[in-house]
């Protein structure tokens, strides 16, 4: 009886080991999502995935995904496009507490867009940088806004909560 019971603890052990190693951290090649269309077609929207290239090389992968369905978006086969008005589209896209707000002109280029996500990866850069200006500092949360606009350059900030024992710091960067 006794190593029945031992034999069952170790067995339930098992299983609790196995799912321990299944636990990993999902990223995501930016080559990647930029190349994964046919060679026939264009993605309309490429700009806006390269707007800023020096950002997109850091970018987490949610962010990377969530734009990509942007980008794709073809708002000339959605039910409220008009063929007779020259108006703009606002579009919402969602995954978890992460949106993109974008507006789409009359023929599908987007033109502006206001995103935000939460509990992203911050770039290796950035987090380099606040360890070195606040050792002993963890970081706890963060959050990433993006702000673009066909005529420029995206503008990306990052919202950071640091924590140390009971103390709290709130940091914004802007890259």
């Amino acid at each position: 009886m006794k190593k029945c019971i031992l034999g069952l603890c170790l067995l339930g052990l098992t299983n609790l080991i196995h799912a321990q190693n299944e636990l990993a951290m999902a990223t995501t090649n930016v080559d990647e999502i930029t190349t994964k269309t046919s060679k026939t077609t264009k993605i309309k929207n490429e700009q806006y995935l390269t707007s800023n290239t020096n950002d997109v090389l850091y970018l987490a992968a949610c962010i990377m995904k969530l734009q990509k369905i942007a980008a794709d978006f073809d708002v000339t086969k959605d039910a409220i496009y008009s063929k007779n008005k020259t108006i703009t589209y606002d579009v919402v896209f969602e995954a978890n507490e992460n949106y993109i707000k974008a507006v789409f002109d009359h023929s599908g280029t987007i033109l502006s867009s206001e995103e935000y996500y939460e509990d992203v990866r911050i770039p290796y850069v950035l987090s380099s940088q606040l360890a070195e200006e606040y050792p002993g500092w963890a970081f706890d949360k963060s959050n990433c806004t993006i702000l673009y606009s066909k005529k420029g350059e995206a503008t990306f900030t990052y919202n950071l909560k640091l924590k140390k024992g009971n103390k709290s710091k709130l940091i914004r960067r802007k890259s």
